[in-house]
C-alpha cells in the first residue's frame, strides 16, 4: 500500500493538470453557446459511439420514468459514461446488438537471437476475426434490467463476457451482481466495441498478453452525483480475486473509480485503483499462456495494487485522451515452477539474473531467487480528429504507448508476452499513426501503422507492424 500511494501525488499532478487546460479550453467553447451545451453538429462516430461519455448531463435525468411506448429514434441516444449496455429502453423491450470485426495484420524484421547472432524475421500475415460480440439486453422493470455479451470471435466456441442484473435505486447508487467489466479508466468497459473509437490495438494496459488486472469482476456498487458544473461519478467493485483458487474469504480485493465530467461530457479526468487486499495466485496454470490477470504464473503468490490517472477532451472534432499506470507487487516466487519456467522458455541473460541467486550457477531451486518484488508501468497518449466529407467521416489519429515489465519473458506459452518480454530491459515504445474511415455511423475501416522500440543485446532495435480492421455495429441500438 505504501508503494502505491508513492505515486499517488505524481498522477494525480499530472491528472489535474491535464483537467485544469480541458477546463480552460471548454470554457470559451461551451461559453459561447446557449446554456453551455455544444451547439456543433456531431460526428457520426459520436452518434455511433454506445459505450461513450454521456452527451448530457447524467445528473439531470436521475430515475426519469421508462416509457412504455415505443422509443423515440429521431434523436442522438444519450448513453451513460464506459457503458456498453444502452440507457433510457422501452419497458419490458428484448434489444438485441453487437459488433463485429475481421482483421489483417504483419509485421517486419522481428529481431530475435540465434546462438549468439540477432537475426530478424517476417511473420506472415494473419487474417482474425477478434471481435464478434452479441449483446442482449432486457430492461424488466423501470429499476432493473438484464445485461448478456456473448464473444464468438473465433468461430468456434461461444464465451460469455459479461451476464449481470442491475438494480438502479436512483442516478447515484446502482447495484450491479453477476459477471462485468469493471469501471477502470477509459477503455475497460468498451474495448468489444471496436468500430467506436480510434485505433485497432487496445492500451498496453489491456493487451491480452500481459494485462495489467483482470477486466472482469462480481459486484458493483456505482452512481453520479451532480457536482458543480459537472458530474462526479463514482464505483467501487469487489470479486473472489485474481488467481484461480483465490476465494473471497481469504481476501477481499477492492477495485474503484472516481472520475469528474463536465463540458456537457466532453471533458472527463479521472482516477482508477485496485488493491489485492492480500496475497493472490496465478489464474492459470506454468504452461497454459499467457495469464488473464496481474500474477504470473510461476508466482507462489502476489499481493499487488494498481494506481491510475486519465484525461479524455472532445474539443469541437478534435479527441484526445492520456492514461498513466503504476502497479508494484510484493510477490515471492515458486522454485519449483521458476526452474521449469527457464527451462521451457529459455529467458534472456538480464531476465536469469532476476531469476537467479548465481545466474551461471545450475538451474536448481536451491538456486532460485524467492524474492520477487517489481512493479509494472504504462501510459498512452491518443489523438484523434473526426472530419465530416461527402462520403463520410475521415479520422486520422497518433498514439503512443510505453510499457515496463522487468518480470515478464518472452514465452507467451509459459505466460509471458513477445514485446517486453523479448527486450533486454522489460520496456519498450510503441509509436503508432492511423486513419479510420465511417461511411456510415454504424460502420469503421481503419489503417494503422506501428513502430515497436526496444532495447535487445543492448542495442537499439525497432520493427513496423501494419492492420487493416473492418468494423460495424449491428442490431437495435436507435
Amino acid at each position: 500500500m505504501i508503494k502505491m500511494f508513492r505515486y499517488t501525488g505524481t498522477i494525480c499532478f499530472l491528472v489535474v493538470t491535464i483537467g485544469c487546460v480541458l477546463g480552460i479550453i471548454a470554457v470559451p467553447l461551451s461559453g459561447a453557446e446557449s446554456g453551455g451545451q455544444s451547439s456543433r453538429r456531431r460526428t457520426s462516430s459520436e452518434y455511433s459511439a454506445i459505450v461513450h461519455h454521456a452527451v448530457a448531463d447524467t445528473a439531470t435525468k436521475a430515475n426519469a420514468p421508462i416509457s412504455t411506448q415505443p422509443a423515440d429514434t429521431t434523436t442522438a441516444p444519450d448513453y451513460s459514461f464506459g457503458e456498453m449496455s444502452i440507457a433510457g429502453l422501452t419497458l419490458n423491450s428484448l434489444n438485441i446488438y453487437g459488433y463485429f470485426a475481421t482483421r489483417i495484420e504483419k509485421n517486419w524484421s522481428v529481431p530475435s537471437l540465434e546462438g549468439a547472432q540477432i537475426i530478424k524475421e517476417s511473420e506472415p500475415a494473419a487474417w482474425t476475426n477478434p471481435f464478434f460480440n452479441v449483446m442482449i439486453q432486457h430492461q424488466t422493470s423501470q429499476k432493473f434490467k438484464v445485461f448478456v455479451n456473448l464473444n464468438g470471435a473465433r468461430g468456434g466456441t461461444i464465451d460469455v463476457r459479461n451476464l449481470w442484473g442491475e438494480y438502479s435505486a436512483s442516478n447515484a447508487f446502482n447495484i450491479r451482481l453477476g459477471k462485468l467489466y469493471r469501471k477502470f479508466g477509459l477503455y475497460n468497459e468498451i474495448l468489444d466495441a471496436v468500430p467506436t473509437y480510434y485505433g485497432i490495438e487496445a492500451p498496453e494496459l489491456f493487451d491480452a498478453d500481459h494485462l495489467i488486472i483482470s477486466r472482469t469482476s462480481t459486484f458493483m456498487v456505482y452512481g453520479g452525483f451532480a457536482a458543480g458544473a459537472g458530474t462526479l461519478n463514482y464505483s467501487l467493485s469487489t470479486d473472489n480475486g485474481e488467481g484461480r483458487n483465490d476465494t473471497f474469504e481469504e481476501n477481499i480485493p477492492l477495485g474503484w473509480d472516481l472520475n469528474y465530467q463536465f463540458g456537457g461530457g466532453d471533458y472527463t479526468v479521472g482516477l482508477s485503483g485496485y488493491t489485492t487486499s492480500g496475497y493472490s495466485h496465478p489464474d492459470l496454470a506454468l504452461g497454459g499462456g499467457s495469464p488473464k490477470s496481474g500474477v504470473l504464473p510461476w508466482m507462489a503468490n502476489d499481493r499487488f495494487s494498481v494506481l491510475g490517472g486519465y484525461a479524455e477532451g472532445k474539443i469541437r472534432n478534435l479527441t484526445l485522451q492520456f492514461e498513466y499506470w503504476n502497479s508494484p507487487h510484493d510477490a515471492a516466487r515458486d522454485p519449483a515452477l521458476t526452474v521449469r519456467m527457464i527451462n521451457g522458455a529459455k529467458p534472456n541473460a538480464a531476465q536469469l539474473s532476476r531469476f537467479l541467486i548465481d545466474p551461471k550457477g545450475a538451474t536448481a531451486e536451491n538456486n532460485v531467487r524467492v524474492h520477487g518484488d517489481y512493479t509494472v508501468r504504462t501510459w498512452y497518449l491518443r489523438a484523434g480528429y473526426a472530419a465530416e466529407t461527402a462520403i463520410g467521416e475521415i479520422g486520422p489519429y497518433v498514439q503512443w504507448d510505453y510499457y515496463s515489465n522487468p518480470e515478464t519473458i518472452a514465452s507467451k506459452t509459459f505466460g509471458g508476452d513477445d514485446e517486453a518480454g523479448a527486450t533486454d530491459t522489460g520496456k519498450f515504445n510503441k509509436a503508432t499513426l492511423g486513419i479510420v474511415f465511417r461511411p456510415t455511423p454504424e460502420v469503421a475501416i481503419k489503417l494503422d501503422y506501428s513502430s515497436h522500440m526496444q532495447k535487445f543485446k543492448s542495442g537499439n532495435q525497432a520493427f513496423p507492424e501494419v492492420r487493416l480492421d473492418v468494423s460495424y455495429i449491428f442490431g437495435q441500438l436507435f
